[in-house]
């Protein structure tokens, strides 16, 4: 018996964690039978930790069904996350023989418990993963970059939500750590937006404190050419880290902003590739934007796509010719950072494409 419901989302339960007070998930589940009714149960390994509404149901053929997760208020963070070892959830599900019993939730729990033994059912395993803005502020804190990563990874809207005032806090925290510049560089890579950080009156660099590349006006205020190059620059800059199409064109079209970088060395297809825009990274592509461009650490769009984890954007760049043993200053190459981040498709097309393995000089 195979195939009978499918999760919708990714196969984790993802829950927006706060101390204190309940957080609530949904999961929703289709069922991929055309004919007949199928029943579910949710179990899980945690009864004291979490609810489960409804904690069994019925799902019409090709039809929809969610049910919601609910942690019990917590007054610690999680001992780990994003991802919980401990927690798990299973979803039993099988065909449904229409008979007398009633569709009610206890009902189907009752026709799962009158099963005869070796009763077939579909088993589908869930882990459990913590999110949140209240995580990522204790992981910059910390200076855990993978559990950072991770977060961004699994909520990729996280640092675009916050309020201005809730970023700049995240970012001072970024910048009072010991070595800040690899937690600084990946947060505003990944997203996160500043307004005017840096700024004087007697010291403007642009709006993210960054420089203008290949001999530019540097002090922008004192040319005003300077001033419009920058200013179209950070506008194509943010643009493509929101996956902007239309933006990304008019800027294009007035032909500004294509050798802007901030002061990491950060550029639009960096931006792009990271936040895996296909369309975004193709149209600058197509634009003639440098593709073998190094921010501060060394990564070219391509490190960067492989990072975002969208394999439809790792071959835009593949098919133009990149690099594809590009190293960062690290030692590392794509194809390296493929398999440190587990993406075994990525793996596959830069191996295929003639990816050579690398060990970062640092691990040699």
């Amino acid at each position: 018996m195979e195939g009978l419901v499918e999760v919708c989302e990714s196969a984790e339960v993802r829950i927006e964690f706060a101390l204190n007070c309940k957080c609530r998930t949904t999961v929703r589940l289709r069922s991929q039978s055309p004919t007949t009714p199928i029943a579910f149960k949710i179990q899980t390994s945690s009864p004291n930790k979490f609810l489960v509404n409804p904690a069994s149901g019925l799902i019409s053929p090709l039809s929809f069904a969610t049910f919601q997760v609910i942690l019990k208020p917590q007054s610690h963070l999680p001992r780990s996350y994003p991802r919980s070892p401990s927690d798990r959830f299973l979803i039993k599900t099988a065909e449904f023989v229409a008979n007398s019993v009633s569709t009610h939730p206890d009902s189907i729990n009752s026709w799962f418990a009158s099963r005869p033994y070796g009763f077939s059912t579909q088993d589908i395993k869930l882990k459990v993963a913590f999110v949140g803005p209240l995580l990522l502020n204790d992981a910059v804190t910390r200076g855990d970059l993978d559990a950072v990563r991770n977060l961004i990874k699994r909520q990729r809207s996280i640092l675009a939500d916050l309020s201005p005032t809730q970023a700049e806090s995240l970012l001072r925290v970024a910048t009072q750590l010991v070595n800040p510049d690899c937690m600084v560089h990946l947060l505003l890579e990944a997203g996160l937006r500043i307004q005017d950080p840096l700024r004087s009156s007697d010291n403007f660099q642009g709006n993210d404190g960054g420089h203008v590349a290949d001999g530019d006006v540097k002090i922008a205020r004192d040319h005003d050419k300077g001033v419009v190059d920058v200013e179209t620059g950070e506008a194509m800059l943010e643009a493509s880290r929101r996956g902007d199409v239309r933006q990304v064109e008019l800027l294009l079209r007035r032909g500004g902003g294509g050798k802007y970088c901030d002061k990491y060395g950060l550029t639009a297809v960096h931006a792009a590739a990271f936040k895996g825009d296909k369309d975004v990274v193709l149209m600058l592509v197509e634009a003639g934007l440098d593709l073998e461009c190094q921010d501060q650490e060394g990564h070219v769009p391509l490190h960067m796509a492989v990072e975002s984890g969208h394999i439809g954007t790792v071959q835009v760049l593949v098919d133009k010719g990149v690099n594809l043993n590009a190293m960062n200053k690290k030692g590392a190459t794509p194809l390296y950072m493929a398999r440190a981040w587990g993406y075994d498709d990525i793996c596959q097309l830069l191996v295929s494409r003639g990816a050579l393995s690398s060990l970062p000089a640092t691990l040699a």
